[in-house]
This record gives structure tokens, sequence and C-alpha cells, in this order.
């Protein structure tokens, strides 16, 4: 991830911020429920053995028989038991309810706002990487949640019951050691979860490295056998898993020492209140019952205390989960200006970049003052070397960046100032790399123009020279391409792409190295098909072949960021610059490997 993702602490703000904008009427009405049920099984539970004092202090009399309440008090310790049991299982239930909600909103919340983060961001991430901050954001926050329902909140509701049950019953001196108890309880505890904060942290980012590792490696396994580097990448994997292995023992090594601090506690006031309990008996100051009773909320209140103080533990390592996952959110997205202008109507739109400035890095500009105009229906070659910046004219059209200084405009439109979606739908790329879905051709080509029929979905393809090679398919338009495309060749996965554009039939054609990956012969039949496309259209066509820009109202010459020629290319060949030299040595190479063949 990039450093800008580093995790940064989370606040209980954070934690508030994040679920109440997941929290439809469906969730805050089971929540109110849910709280309820919280409250009054925690209620009956610390009431229960009250209960069970009344029926000893009744049964240890002299006579044999059961005084007439006795039953009754019976009755109600064994139903209140029963009630707090039911209440538990309908807690898990209605909290089931609102957990699966909440996670379904949760992730798909963050996954569109991942989607409409800028391409700064997703060029610094690694995918493996922002998949495991995803996972891990969402099991930090279930975490949090289950124990802020099932451990932090009964456990404040039944103490505070035992806390009035024990002024009632005029016991200073046990509501003291029991404060006391709590008050070490809440210091070791306080200890463990500072102390376990940092290893916590560190899992989670050793975690998101490892699943990063891994899917590198994986998606790379091609790459991998060619050179037969599989015990190299293994290495590798094994040396984040370690790492990963070292933070989890520290993490329970720390956790183990916090726990026996909490048993030593424990130990304590068990023997200080039975103690204690035992001496009044015998001065006659307390009843059995009584006794029953405060050795009952001892352990009814201990233990839950001890529940209380490990939820603790689980929340804070449930908030250094959640943190990168809450950085993600604190990421800007694109402005997409969904109150900007629109373009209006279909016609070919007219492109003006005027002085366009461009830098990745202070120390890396890729674009110095670049300035053309496409008149509307025209089309434009952009060539130059590697790294010139040609493909960072494409990136400053659609808005994946925005220009350090300059404006490019569409219509006499700067297309800073229109809707995000309207600027994207009137353009249409046909990238150099084409990535496909792991889905259908027919999904592929469709991604162009959601909605689209199958007739339209075949007529593109024709366009692209690719309907015939469907056709003979098994499974047809429904063929799976497999993760990335792998099941398709260079050329075809090139072809879908072209569909894909030629579908969304828009007021502007980018092709971009369109034709690379393609054969001579097919390349010429493209290449008719793809002026034959956009003929009414203004088109952007960007290529190292120049045999695909000969037939351009102008072509542009690029180096380091600049336009250092500018004509047709009977023009640029006259000037007999860096234009007509590439040229005439594609020229050469193209005649030697005629010779060769």
């Amino acid at each position: 991830m990039s450093e800008t993702m580093a995790a940064t602490p989370v606040t209980a703000r954070d934690l508030l911020n994040l679920l109440r904008g997941e929290m439809d009427g469906f969730v805050r009405r089971r929540i109110a429920a849910l709280l309820l049920v919280v409250v009054s099984a925690a209620i009956l539970t610390a009431l229960a053995p009250l209960a069970f004092k009344l029926v000893i202090d009744g049964l240890s009399g002299t006579t044999r028989e059961a005084p007439p309440d006795a039953v009754w008090l019976i009755a109600a310790y064994a139903a209140s038991l029963w009630l707090s049991r039911v209440l538990s299982e309908v807690r898990g239930l209605a909290f089931a309810r609102i957990d699966r909600r909440m996670y379904r909103t949760l992730s798909q919340r963050l996954f569109t706002h991942v989607m409409h983060l800028p391409l700064r961001f997703h060029l610094d991430r690694q995918t493996g990487a922002l998949g495991q901050t995803l996972t891990n954001g969402l099991q930090g926050y279930q975490m949090v949640v289950q124990n802020l329902v099932f451990t932090v909140l009964p456990v404040i509701a039944e103490l505070a019951t035992v806390a009035v049950v024990l002024i009632q019953l005029d016991q200073p001196a046990f509501l003291a050691i029991f404060l006391v108890a709590i008050a070490a309880y809440a210091a070791a505890f306080a200890h463990g979860v500072a102390r376990m904060n940092e290893p916590a942290h560190a899992v989670s980012a050793a975690h998101i490295d490892a699943h990063a590792v891994m899917t590198d490696s994986i998606i790379n396994y091609e790459t991998v056998k060619y050179f037969g580097a599989e015990g190299l990448v293994r290495e590798r994997f094994e040396g984040v898993l370690t790492r990963t292995e070292s933070e989890w023992m520290r993490y329970f090594r720390r956790k183990a020492w916090n726990g026996l601090l909490v048993a030593t506690i424990f130990a304590l006031a068990l023997a200080v209140t039975t103690g204690y309990a035992a001496y009044s008996v015998q001065l006659g100051t307390m009843s059995i019952g009584d006794f029953v009773l405060i050795n009952t909320y001892l352990l009814q209140v201990l233990r839950p205390i001890e529940m209380l103080g490990y939820g603790v533990q689980q929340l804070s390592q449930g908030f250094a989960f959640l943190g990168r996952m809450i950085e993600l959110f604190r990421q800007s997205p694109e402005a997409r200006a969904a109150s900007g202008q629109t373009l209006a109507g279909d016609v070919p739109g007219k492109l003006q970049f005027q002085d366009v400035s461009l830098a990745y890095r202070p120390d890396r500009s890729v674009l110095r003052g670049v300035s053309f105009t496409v008149p509307s229906g025209r089309t434009l070659g952009i060539v130059g070397a590697s790294g010139a910046g040609k493909s960072s004219i494409v990136r400053l059209l659609v808005r994946l960046f925005e220009p350090d200084g300059g404006r490019v405009l569409l219509d006499e439109i700067p297309t800073s100032e229109l809707a995000l979606d309207s600027l994207r739908h009137a353009i249409a790329v046909v990238p150099q790399d084409t990535v496909l879905f792991n889905e259908t051709i027919g999904y592929n080509i469709a991604l162009g123009k959601p909605g689209s029929t199958q007739e339209e979905i075949e007529q593109a393809a024709r366009l692209a020279h690719l309907h015939e090679f469907v056709k003979k398919l098994p499974d047809g338009y429904d063929t799976l391409v497999g993760e990335r495309g792998v099941k398709l060749s260079g050329g075809e996965k090139q072809r879908v792409s072209i569909a894909r554009a030629a579908l969304k039939r828009p007021r502007i054609y980018v092709f971009d190295e369109a034709t690379s990956s393609l054969d001579s012969r097919t390349e010429s039949e493209i290449l008719r098909n793809l002026r034959e496309l956009s003929r009414e259209a203004t088109t952007l066509v960007i290529a190292h072949r120049l045999s695909t820009v000969v037939h351009a109202d102008e072509i542009i010459v690029l180096d380091d960021g600049a336009i250092v020629e500018r004509g047709t290319h009977a023009v640029l060949l006259q000037l007999s610059g860096k234009y007509a030299a590439l040229w005439w040595a594609q020229q050469d190479a193209d005649g030697r490997d005629a010779q060769t063949a």
C-alpha cells in the first residue's frame, strides 16, 4: 500500500460515523429492540440470585416444610434464569439480522468508494493489499460491534443492577470490595490494551502484506513459470508468513501475561469476599442466604468484568483492523461534479488542449505546454517514443488526472466543469493493454453500454471483426474469458475492447495502440473498420506504428513531454525530422521482416 495508506489511530467518533452511515430505518428499529432485549436480559440475570437468596433464607428456618411463598420464589428464580436465556437467544437472532444488513451495506459502500477513488490512488496500491485491507476492515467492524452488543452493553447493565441490589442490602463493605476489584480489573485491562495495541496493528499490517505478496505472485503466475521462479516466490511468501507468525506470537504473549494478571486479581477478590462473608455469618450479621448471594454476585460480577476486559481487548484488535479501512474512507474520491454541465446531443466533439502541463511527481514532468485542436469529426494522430507523454494525454482527456497547468476543453467547455459521467460517456478508449473481467464475452462487450441488447452487442462485434470468431465457440457470446481474459489471445482481447468502444457510439474515439497485438493482415482489416467506425466521431489515434496514423488530418510528434513536430503525414516526411526518421526506420524493419518470411 502507499505511504498515504499508513494506518492511523481509529477513534470512537470514526466508528460512530462509519456505523451511522449504514443505519437505515430497518437497522435503527431493530437496534432499538435489540437494546431493550439486552438490558432486560442483563437485569433478569442480576436479579435471579436475589430470588435464590430469599429461597435459602426461607428454607434455613426451623420448620421442615417450605414456607408457602418458597414455591413461588423458586418458580420466580427458575423463570428469571429461563427468561434471561431466552432473551439471549432472541438477542443473537436480532443481532444477526442487524449484522448481516450492516455488513452488506458497508461492503457495498466501501466498494463504491474504492471504485470512485482517483487514479493516483490506484497507481500506488497493491491489489492483494487492498483486498486484505477490505477484509480486515470488515472483520474489525464485526469484532467491534459484536463485543459492544454481547459483552460491553450487557455487562454494564448487569453491573448497574448488582450495584443497586448491594446498596439495598446495606452491605457497604462488600460493595467497597467489589468496587476495588472492578478498579483493579480496569487498570489491568487498560494496561493490557495499551501493550497489545501496537502488536495488533502490526498483525493487521503483516496480514495485508502477506496477502499482497500472495496475490501478486498468483497474478503473475505465467511469468513465474517462464523463469522457473516458483522457489523464489515461495521464499518471498514464506518470509512474510514468518513475519506474520512472529507478530501474532508477540500479540498472544502479551495477551497471556495480561490473562495471568487478571486471574490473580480474581483469586484475591474471591478469597477476600468469601472470607469476609464467612466471618460475617459467624458474627450473625449475615444470613446463609446473604452469604450465597454475595458469593453468587462475586462470580456473577467478576466473570462478566473479565469478559468485559477481554471484550475491550477484542475491541482494541478490532479498531486496529479497522484502521486501514477508515483510512480508505478518508481518501478523497474523484470530483465527479454531478451538478456540472452536461454534453448535449451525439455530434462529434471539438477537442482542445491549451498549454497543458502535467507532472506525476515534482521531479517528473510528463507534459510541458502541450497545445492542439481537433475540429469536430477530424482525426489527430499522436506519435512519439515510449515515455514521451502520449498516454498521459488520454488520462487528462477522461480526467483520470487533472492538469497542473493549462486547460482541456470539449466543445469549448473546460472538462473540469463537466459532470464526470457526462464526459466519460462521450469518450470511448481502446487501450493498448486490454484487461477483461472473468465473465462472458457478451458481458465484456456490453460493459461499453450497460443494458445493450444482444443485437447491439453482435453488431459491435462485427465492426471489430470478432463476430465470426465468437460464433464458432461452443458457448458463443456466453463463453467465459477467464481472469483478466487469459483464455483469449492478445488480438482477440483487443478486438473485444474495440467492440466495447464501438457499442458505446461516443463523440470521441481514442485508440491507444489499438492494433499493437494484431498481425499485419488483421491490423489492416481493423484499421479500415476503425476509420469507418470513427467517421462520425472525433478521433485520437495514439500509435507507435506510424502506418496507423498516415490517414490522420493532423499528426503531432511528442518528445520529452512537448510537441516538437506537427502536420500531415506528407508534410512531416518533407520536414525530414523525427517523424521521418521513425517512418523510414519502420519501413526498413518491415522490409527485412518480409524478406526473412
